[in-house]
């Protein structure tokens, strides 16, 4: 079992810890949206606002100042979000399914399990809500290796590649519930 499977609020570390998204956490999260492109696609406030108004669940890494390290914004399959690549999501996977749209954490906070911890809350809020895979997609051109080894790390699995709305190439992951690793 990961060390980083504490419930939500609980401290996962000495120097910070993960929680839902609260509305005084916008502007760091634009701020780290900013600083991450083009690993990530470009929010502006009202692009957040509109993205938050689907549901979903959400999470920030904080530290023990209440400061934002990283965030996860993530959209269950029955959600109204409806972008391309959880319509294609849709379309493959026939299963209950998360998307996860982004995840972004600061770079001088990356490598202290902050992503390990983001995507176990992920899979033990998924389990518990019976959903039976996680989706996410990451970028292949431009190249993001460092995004794709951690995925593969967790046990995600490519399942195509397609063209994004910014002209990106993308790669499509998904990982069964049952394949949880720690």
């Amino acid at each position: 079992m990961s060390p980083f499977t504490n419930a939500l609020n609980a401290p996962i570390s000495a120097s910070w810890t993960i929680r839902p998204m609260r509305d005084g956490d916008h502007a760091a999260v634009l701020r780290l949206n900013e600083g991450s492109r083009p690993e990530v696609w470009p929010l502006a406030e009202t692009d957040l606002s509109n993205l938050l108004a689907f549901g979903g669940y959400h999470l920030v890494a904080v530290d023990t100042e209440e400061h934002v390290l990283g965030y996860l914004l993530s959209f269950p399959y029955t959600s109204r979000y409806d972008d391309a690549e959880i319509r294609e999501f849709r379309r493959l996977i026939a299963e209950p399914f998360l998307y996860i749209c982004q995840v972004v954490i600061a770079s001088e906070h990356r490598r202290h399990g902050i992503g390990r911890a983001f995507y176990d809350a992920v899979a033990d809020h998924a389990q518990r809500a019976g959903i039976q895979a996680l989706c996410c997609d990451v970028n292949t051109d431009p190249p993001n290796p460092t995004s794709l080894a951690f995925h593969h790390t967790l046990g995600f699995k490519q399942i195509t590649e397609r063209r994004a709305s910014n002209g990106f190439v993308i790669a499509l992951l998904v990982k069964k519930m049952g394949s949880r690793q720690s």
